[in-house]
């Protein structure tokens, strides 16, 4: 016997705000001189895939995953500041 799970199917809409929620408090900190809780808001922020989730990232518009990559790779950039500037 098999169990089944019933997922809801979402519109997109809290996950585009929830996203558009994390960058907004992840630049108020950065503005705001507090750079670990800027990285740590910027970095939550994909969680909440502001796209459509389920399609393939290799099948998404260049502007999506060009814009996925350099979200990423800013937060990883800042991370390894943080830590470089600390030690």
């Amino acid at each position: 016997m098999e169990a089944s799970a019933n997922t809801k199917t979402s519109t997109g809409k809290f996950e585009k705000i929830a996203y558009a929620v994390f960058v907004i408090a992840g630049i108020y900190f950065l503005i705001r001189k507090d750079y670990s809780n800027a990285i740590v808001f910027w970095g939550l922020a994909p969680i909440f895939e502001p796209f459509d989730a389920k399609v393939p990232f290799a099948k998404r518009p260049l502007y999506q995953r060009v814009w996925l990559f350099v979200h990423v790779s800013i937060t990883l950039i800042g991370f390894v500041l943080m830590i470089v500037n600390k030690a």
